[in-house]
C-alpha cells in the first residue's frame, strides 16, 4: 500500500513541474515581428530587415512599424478578434509601410506570425519571426 501512495505522489509532482505558462493570443502578439518573406502573385520577396512591433493593448492597441528600404517608421493601431483569426490594422501614417488592412491570420505563435490580406495584385501573404 506504501508503494502505491509513493506512486500517487510522484505521479502528482511530475504533472504539477511540467505544468507550461500558457499565452494568450494577444500576449503572443506583443513585440517585434520581423519579416522574413512577402509573397504576392506567386511571387515571394524575402525580407529586408522591415518589421512590425505590437505594443501590450491598454485602453488602445498601438504600434510601430519600419520599413528598411527608405528607413522611415510609423505608428499604428490594432484589433486582434477575439478568436485571434483576424487582425485590422489602421495605419497612421505611410512612414514604416501601409498596413492598414483586415489581415486573416494564418498562424500565430511565441515565435512565428504569419498573416494574409487583399490587395489591389491579389492576395497578400507575410511571414515573420519574432526578434
Amino acid at each position: 500500500m506504501r508503494t502505491v501512495y509513493l506512486f500517487l505522489l510522484a505521479a502528482s509532482l511530475l504533472f504539477v513541474g511540467c505544468k507550461k505558462d500558457v499565452k494568450s493570443p494577444a500576449e503572443m502578439l506583443e513585440g517585434k515581428w520581423i519579416i522574413t518573406s512577402q509573397e504576392v502573385l506567386a511571387t515571394v520577396v524575402a525580407g529586408d530587415g522591415s518589421y512590425l512591433t505590437f505594443n501590450a493593448c491598454s485602453s488602445s492597441c498601438n504600434g510601430t512599424d519600419y520599413k528598411a528600404s527608405d528607413m522611415t517608421s510609423g505608428t499604428f493601431e490594432y484589433v486582434l478578434n477575439n478568436d485571434a483569426t483576424q487582425i485590422v490594422i489602421v495605419d497612421n501614417s505611410p512612414d514604416g509601410g501601409s498596413y492598414n488592412a483586415t489581415w486573416d491570420i494564418l498562424e500565430l505563435t511565441e515565435d512565428s506570425f504569419r498573416i494574409t490580406g487583399s490587395t489591389i495584385l491579389g492576395n497578400l501573404k507575410i511571414e515573420m519571426t519574432k526578434g
